[in-house]
């Protein structure tokens, strides 16, 4: 049943429009490349090529198939066209003896044709001698060369062929091709069957018709489909929908069921894996597209169940159904348990939750971090407030350095510029608060600490760190010091808390030695987070005063 003209080839118009059209014109080429898969034409083509060339009534796009000519080219008997295995010829002297014979004219016909198959298989050598040829073709001299892997021929040659690139054959037309064959040989076997030949064809038509015959001469009477999946070695589609709803019930139980079943039956779990790639494949095109019969190799009937079933899906979660298979594809292929990860994807997509668009994602983290925002600045206004508001703040027209600003009042701001830094970094702030600031002249602030806090003054003095001080300053006391990390000894080192009124209260009596501290007078911190919260000093049992 190989097609004996153009119009039988099945699926590759446009490409036998176009050698029609070339030899109706009289321009036809002096070398061609068919390249493409195996089983959808080439070979055929490039016959019927020869025929038309060489028939008696042509060149003609019709040969008449019924000449001494074309009978000699249909039988394979012609000696003016010459079949060349490439894979077996490929050698550079079957190329110099191909050189050798083109000299000598045509025996019966108008061209000598040479038809070399599998062309990419020749040696470096054998296409440099054959590159002299292509270059400068007697003119009764033809070529035609086949190929499945174009990318292996080299440029020098693609150059001079004109290229025609073969497409797969739709399950459609192998369907209908096996149909014909069928009904010729008056064969009883179901259109189900057929369909699933076609399938599993893959574009083949030569191997549509090769199963086909072989189902047909190992089976007595009628074919069944459950005779020919166990043939082909299908998965059953109910094992296939089985697995797809367990998965949409959210149901792993059912699952691992299901995968412990058609293990124990023998079946491969790759062609498991290819199966649910298969049919969320066509989920996800019934989903997108209105036109899902044009790209989906199914029946009428099948389409819709696609079209109802991609309803229950996002298309999120059809495609990570499809990359997680694909994952676990490569997993089962790399060990000698391909069960273990199966079930294991079965599992997890089983339990897996919801899948939100990405762009979703990003929309509830931009909203969350502007949530987040508005909480960290109310939160720090009120877990950390100051303890007082500068007396004198400057207008927008006055200098912020002309701001007055004594060493006091950056005394009681103190607690609120470290609670600023502590927002901004933690451990600058730990650091921060191991000083304290000992003097305010000619715009500097200077920073105590003592000599045993090294440490602590080496960090703040680098350049970022110093810079976050600054703003703290700038932002709490609305004005712009220099800041200088000094050491200091302790004496000189203020009690922290000191204000204007630092002096001892004489009327108070301290409790004992430990609690001179509280003697002094409240700290100015202390005595608002009293009132805010109201509080009082406690200092039984001899302890050193608290509040609460």
């Amino acid at each position: 049943y190989r097609p004996q003209n153009f119009d039988d080839i099945e699926g590759q118009s446009h490409i036998t429009t176009t050698l029609k059209n070339a030899i109706s014109q009289g321009r036809v080429a002096h070398a061609y490349l068919f390249a493409g898969p195996r089983g959808v034409g080439k070979t055929t083509t490039a016959r019927i090529l020869a025929k038309a060339l060489n028939c008696e009534k042509g060149p003609t796009v019709k040969p008449c198939n019924s000449c001494r000519l074309c009978e000699e080219i249909t039988q394979g008997s012609s000696l003016d066209i010459l079949e060349i295995d490439g894979a077996s010829n490929r050698g550079i002297d079957e190329i110099r003896n191909l050189r050798e014979n083109v000299k000598f004219a045509p025996s019966k016909g108008s061209f000598k044709i040479y038809i070399i198959d599998e062309v990419h298989m020749l040696t470096s050598e054998a296409f440099n001698a054959l590159l002299k040829t292509l270059e400068e073709p007697p003119k009764h001299v033809k070529f035609i060369f086949a190929t499945t892997q174009v990318y292996k021929v080299p440029p020098t040659i693609l150059s001079r062929c004109q290229r025609f690139d073969f497409r797969r054959i739709s399950a459609k037309d192998i369907f209908k091709n096996l149909k014909m064959i069928i009904k010729a040989e008056k064969l009883s076997v179901d259109d189900d069957v057929l369909s699933l030949i076609a399938k599993c064809s893959d574009g083949s038509l030569r191997d549509g018709q090769v199963i086909l015959d072989q189902i047909v001469s190992s089976v007595k009477g009628k074919v069944s489909l459950s005779e020919v999946s166990k043939m082909l070695g299908v998965i059953d589609e109910e094992v296939i929908s089985g697995l797809a709803g367990a998965l949409l019930e959210k149901n792993p139980a059912a699952a691992l069921k299901l995968t412990d079943g058609f293990i124990n039956e023998g079946k491969d779990v790759v062609q498991v894996i290819y199966g649910l790639i298969e049919y969320y494949r066509n989920l996800s095109v019934a989903k997108i597209t209105k036109n899902a019969d044009s790209l989906i190799d199914a029946s009428a009937e099948e389409i819709k169940h696609y079209e109802a079933e991609s309803k229950k899906y996002t298309v999120e979660q059809i495609l990570y159904i499809i990359y997680t298979l694909s994952n676990t594809l490569d997993f089962v292929r790399k060990t000698n348990m391909p069960r273990i990860p199966f079930e294991a994807a079965m599992i997890k997509l089983a339990r897996s939750g919801p899948v939100v668009p990405l762009d979703e994602v990003i929309s509830r983290i931009s909203e969350l971090e502007k949530k987040l925002g508005k909480t960290a600045g109310a939160c720090q206004q009120y877990v950390k407030p100051e303890v007082r508001e500068i007396k004198a703040e400057a207008p927008a027209s006055v200098p912020q350095s002309s701001v007055d600003a004594d060493l006091e009042e950056i005394l009681s701001s103190w607690a609120s510029i470290i609670n600023y830094v502590r927002a901004k970094k933690i451990s600058i702030a730990s650091y921060l608060d191991e000083g304290y600031p000992v003097s305010f002249e000619k715009n500097t602030i200077s920073i105590g600490f003592p000599k045993e806090h090294q440490f602590h003054k080496e960090m703040l003095e680098l350049p970022e760190n110093k810079k976050l001080v600054e703003e703290a300053f700038r932002m709490k006391l609305k004005i712009e010091p220099r800041i200088a990390f000094i050491f200091v000894e302790p004496v000189n080192l203020p009690a922290k808390g000191a204000g204007k009124n630092s002096e001892r209260d004489t009327t108070e009596e301290p409790s004992s030695p430990d609690d001179e501290a509280g003697s002094k007078e409240m700290d100015p911190i202390l005595k608002t987070a009293m009132e805010i919260f109201g509080g009082e000093i406690s200092n039984k049992d001899n302890r050193r005063p608290r509040a609460r």
